[in-house]
């Protein structure tokens, strides 16, 4: 089993309803790859982590790239894991804005700008920070 996250400029702001369209189509795609995982929305990010047999994320991985919804993407951290964190999650979906945020991080602003342009974090990645925080909060 492989996962990897990413972080991701949206190309505009997605309204409701694309939104919508978007998780319709990814829930059904990923339930036959059988992919699970998590999307954040946040402040015109993406924050995005999948999980599956290898290759099928490694596939989905290079396509999500050329998706022109959004740009700038950044491979936050990829490995190996022994069982599925979102087991029964083709993919969740969460919404957030500052004040979530804030309460998840501390007040801690998570920085658009230095993520996306790749600049070294100390310590855990904000990004994690708030995927973890979803990842407990589901089980």
């Amino acid at each position: 089993m492989k996962y990897i996250s990413y972080i991701s400029q949206q190309s505009h702001i997605l309204k409701d309803a694309d939104m919508e369209g978007l998780l319709s189509s990814s829930r059904k795609n990923n339930s036959k790859s059988n992919i699970t995982g998590l999307l954040i929305s946040y402040q015109g990010l993406f924050i995005q982590y999948i999980e599956g047999e290898p290759s099928t994320v490694d596939n989905l991985f290079q396509r999500i790239k050329k998706d022109p919804r959004h740009h700038s993407i950044v491979e936050i951290s990829t490995d190996f894991l022994k069982s599925r964190q979102f087991k029964n999650w083709s993919m969740a979906f969460r919404k957030l804005d500052n004040k979530k945020a804030e309460a998840i991080l501390g007040h801690r602003d998570l920085d658009k700008n230095a993520i996306l342009e790749g600049d070294k974090m100390e310590g855990k990645h904000p990004a994690l920070e708030l995927l973890d925080s979803f990842l407990n909060n589901l089980q």
